[in-house]
């Protein structure tokens, strides 16, 4: 017998039964997912410069080789603190070197065709050795290290042609002729980059096209603040990215920005707010949107840097900064997880001020655009059918897990079909986001 699919205009020559299969589900209702931090690096000692390094908290050290250290190394610079602060909350971080260095070079002098030059600029070429070995059966046995530990190994090669086919991570080699042993060659002579306010502004720039919640920008530069701050005014509202920025010690009175006012420290180790900007990048990052990081503890410290009086704190809540404090069981904590907007004027209420308020609205941006793409639906009265049942559904997915409340489905994500048509469709939608109760009040009475 005859089968398969149909085509009702079509039809089919031979007897038999055919099938369409048809889904009647229309695209999962979804939100963008969390996570994902930026962090970059003003004061390298190694790595590419200008390109962006994806690490995960499932293997943060799989850039090793263009990082040049381990994340859990202390490095001379403190910028694999920063990674670590980082990935202490959130998934994903995406480091950026902003200026590469000088890189490291050595030729070998009994050799003078063999010139090895360290992979990226920057201190840590200087650590890198090469060694080159007779090997007992034929031609010569390489290794490459980097602070005493091998990182590349390679067998009975003969020339130095050889060599370079092996496209090592670590060493660029260049020359020609038959390979000699080498008893070491050591990398000198690399030097770390100082970044002008030009390489931090040409680092903002690249932030339109990358993905991300939050990134830390460590600059207490007053002009390098305001750049910060008119870039992430123009993701949030001229492009609808739904991201923030943590910046030290910064009034900037807005909802973009996390002003971050002290540090804390780690055993003895004392991280200053703008290192503190990493832990507040990646907690802000991985926080869901029904999540506030208000008294949420910073795991390994344990103290801070500086302590605030409590006068302080106030004042430094007045003025929209995040400050951390001592919890009663004497944790280090995020004392209020709030931005830096002050002026609270319309459109703006106080409630945007709270970092979990805006996380459930940027989310719902996010999902909005995810699942109302150009072209989607028809501007008529059926698709606006079909785009307000989208849209109740997606009121439904935030209400069920808290993040928005006193919904009204019948009122709440509508379609205004007066003012819609041509390829321009207008919708009215209300949101009341939930937030953390965080400031209790009780009146006890006794008896």
């Amino acid at each position: 017998m005859a089968g398969g699919k149909f085509d009702k205009l079509a039809g089919k020559t031979r007897p038999g039964t055919y099938i369409n299969f048809k889904s009647e589900r229309t695209d999962t209702v979804g939100t963008s997912e969390r996570g994902t931090a930026i962090i970059p690096l003003m004061k390298p000692a190694y790595g590419p410069a200008g390109t962006y390094i994806e690490l995960t908290n499932a293997g943060p050290d799989a850039a090793y080789a263009k990082l040049g250290f381990s994340v859990y190394d202390s490095d001379a610079n403190r910028q694999m603190l920063l990674i670590r602060e980082a990935f202490k909350n959130a998934n994903k971080v995406l480091v950026y070197i902003v200026k590469d260095g000088t890189k490291a070079t050595a030729t070998n002098e009994a050799t003078p065709t063999l010139t090895a030059t360290a992979k990226y600029g920057g201190s840590r070429g200087n650590a890198l050795t090469v060694t080159v070995a007779a090997n007992p059966v034929e031609g010569f046995d390489v290794t490459v290290s980097l602070a005493g530990n091998t990182v590349a190994f390679y067998e009975s090669l003969t020339t130095v042609d050889d060599l370079i086919a092996q496209n090592c991570e670590y060493v660029t080699f260049t020359g020609s002729g038959a390979l000699a042993a080498v008893a070491a060659m050591n990398l000198t002579g690399g030097t770390d980059a100082t970044p002008q306010n030009s390489d931090v502004t040409a680092f903002l720039d690249t932030l339109e096209g990358v993905k991300f919640n939050t990134v830390a920008i460590p600059t207490t530069d007053s002009s390098l603040q305001a750049a910060i701050k008119t870039k992430i005014k123009y993701l949030r509202e001229s492009m609808g990215r739904g991201v923030q920025a943590v910046v030290p010690d910064f009034a900037a009175d807005y909802e973009g920005i996390i002003s971050v006012k002290n540090g804390y420290s780690i055993d003895d180790d004392n991280l200053s707010a703008a290192e503190a900007c990493a832990w507040v990048a990646g907690a802000t990052a991985g926080a869901s949107y029904t999540e506030s990081l208000t008294y949420k503890a910073v795991d390994g410290a344990t103290g801070l840097n500086p302590a605030l009086t409590h006068e302080e704190y106030v004042d430094a809540i007045n003025k929209g900064h995040f400050a951390f404090s001592v919890s009663e069981e004497n944790k280090i904590i995020a004392e209020y997880d709030i931005n830096s907007l002050t002026s609270f004027k319309q459109p703006k209420d106080e409630t945007y001020r709270k970092n979990r308020v805006i996380r459930v609205m940027d989310t719902f941006q996010e999902s909005v655009q995810l699942n109302f793409p150009p072209n989607k639906y028809a501007n008529s009265s059926v698709g606006w059918d079909i785009m307000e049942g989208v849209g109740k559904s997606i009121l439904k997915q935030f209400e069920d897990v808290g993040a928005i409340t006193n919904v009204d489905y019948d009122a709440d994500f509508l379609v205004d079909r007066e003012a819609s048509y041509g390829d321009k469709t207008y919708f009215d939608v209300n949101l009341q986001p939930v937030d953390s109760a965080e400031k209790l009040f009780f009146t006890v009475h006794t008896h």
